[in-house]
């Protein structure tokens, strides 16, 4: 799978845990249970920033592919971004 595919996989993921979240603070906040609702929060703030992460890896590694177009160039930028 290449670098690309993988960071996509991998916001797709990150956006499903932030709607399980969303759903577990309204739970926890419907039972009474602020502390656990406050903590899922801030778990999704976490998610959330770890989206913005990825995007601009994404949008990194396309402006890099983008420069070196060529198949050779193409590996090289995936040995230095982590691919």
């Amino acid at each position: 799978m290449d670098t690309l595919n993988l960071i996509n996989n991998q916001i797709i993921k990150e956006k499903a845990c932030i709607d399980d979240l969303i759903k577990e603070v309204a739970m926890h906040t419907q039972n009474g249970r602020y502390q656990l609702a406050a903590e899922r929060g801030r778990d999704m703030q976490i998610s959330i920033s770890r989206i913005q992460q990825l995007e601009r890896q994404k949008e990194l590694y396309t402006a890099a592919t983008n420069v070196f177009s060529n198949s050779n160039a193409t590996g090289i930028v995936n040995q230095l971004i982590g691919g």
